[in-house]
């Protein structure tokens, strides 16, 4: 349950609402309770993020992956994974495979009934993976691999990071594959062989990317830095740059905007192309703590033309795309993992820090 010290600051702000305390400008969107309409045991104590494929949920943790229907009781299935570490990456689907895994292992299993297909034991680390239908990309230590999702051969390794690890996602786009390990450059490489296409040298601005998403010409790449990049896909020209003013956890990119929170209390909206602000919305009134949102780890998440946004108060925020008005709070009573899967009808899926996978509605 939720402790509770956050019931009795929601109850305190109301009252201080009713009795004109709070600023004017204080503006507390709607509040929607929301129903778990079905639970599911995970036999996992820690989740990783949950992904939906074709209406199914996929999931893996600490012990176990699966694959739920969201119409059954039951998982459709549910298996002990035997990786040596927690799987702490999202799973993946890919073609008749799921890819999942740990810093120790990355592994497929097969989608229809969850029995194991190939496991790739770390060499050094496994890195966080980015999976396509017929390939997933991965670092593993100082290389870049692509792997064969059908047979886990490793098909070509790019080492071009040898005082580097390579922890972070690459991104594909095209017949192209992006990768910033962290040693200051962003390599583009094809996809075909791993063949060097060029390289963007900015160390002086970033010490290793973080995130990186592809919006038709432009790769936008969140540093860890406070910097936001706009890149040329095609000839690694940086196009623009956006200062949050504070560290970037992660950002989100769905058309042609780009959506990231930032420590100094801010959600933006950027436009993928000029790299200029659409809209912002403040999430934190230094000096007024009753009006602020909790920090936030879950990822940003698109969906019909809405944003949502998971606070660490567990607090689900529902923001409209095109100007970042807040459409609808949405509190929880009970502790939540940072992520959240969308769907339609008013429905999100949710998993829960005890474990379980939840179908909840609003």
């Amino acid at each position: 349950m939720m402790a509770s010290g956050h019931l009795n600051r929601r109850h305190f702000v109301a009252a201080l609402a009713a009795g004109g305390l709070l600023p004017a400008s204080v503006v507390f969107a709607a509040s929607q309770r929301p129903s778990v309409l079905r639970r599911w045991t995970s036999g996992n104590s820690t989740l990783a993020p949950l992904a939906l494929h074709a209406g199914q949920i996929l999931f893996s943790g600490d012990m176990t992956l699966g694959r739920i229907d969201p119409q059954l009781k039951a998982p459709v299935w549910n298996v002990r994974h035997q990786l040596s570490s927690d799987a702490v990456y999202r799973p993946r689907a890919a073609g008749q495979s799921v890819i999942t895994g740990g810093q120790r292992e990355l592994g497929a299993w097969q989608l229809k009934d969850g029995k194991p297909r190939w496991l790739h034991q770390a060499h050094i680390q496994v890195g966080t993976p980015f999976v396509t239908p017929e390939r997933t990309y991965v670092g593993d230590g100082h290389e870049l691999l692509a792997i064969d999702n059908s047979t886990g051969a490793i098909d070509w390794r790019f080492a071009g990071t040898p005082d580097t690890l390579a922890s972070y996602a690459p991104a594909v786009a095209g017949d192209t594959v992006f990768f910033g390990p962290g040693n200051g450059l962003l390599y583009a490489l094809n996809q075909a062989d791993g063949a060097l296409k060029w390289q963007l040298d900015d160390s002086r601005e970033w010490q290793y990317i973080r995130q990186m998403y592809v919006s038709g010409h432009v790769l936008v790449a969140g540093t860890y830095t406070e910097l936001l990049y706009g890149i040329n896909v095609e000839t690694g020209k940086i196009l623009w740059k956006f200062k949050a003013g504070n560290f970037i956890n992660s950002h989100h990119v769905a058309g042609d905007g780009a959506y990231l929170w930032s420590p100094t209390g801010w959600i933006y909206a950027i436009d993928v192309l000029s790299g200029k602000v659409r809209w912002r919305h403040q999430t934190t009134r230094y000096g007024n703590h009753a009006a602020n949102w909790g920090h936030m780890m879950a990822e940003l998440v698109t969906f019909e033309n809405k944003l949502y946004c998971l606070d660490m108060n567990q607090v689900l925020h529902v923001l409209a795309l095109d100007d970042g008005r807040e459409l609808l709070r949405i509190p929880f009573a009970h502790d939540l993992r940072p992520s959240v899967s969308p769907m339609k009808n008013s429905r999100a899926v949710m998993a829960s820090e005890s474990g379980e996978v939840q179908l909840v509605q609003w």
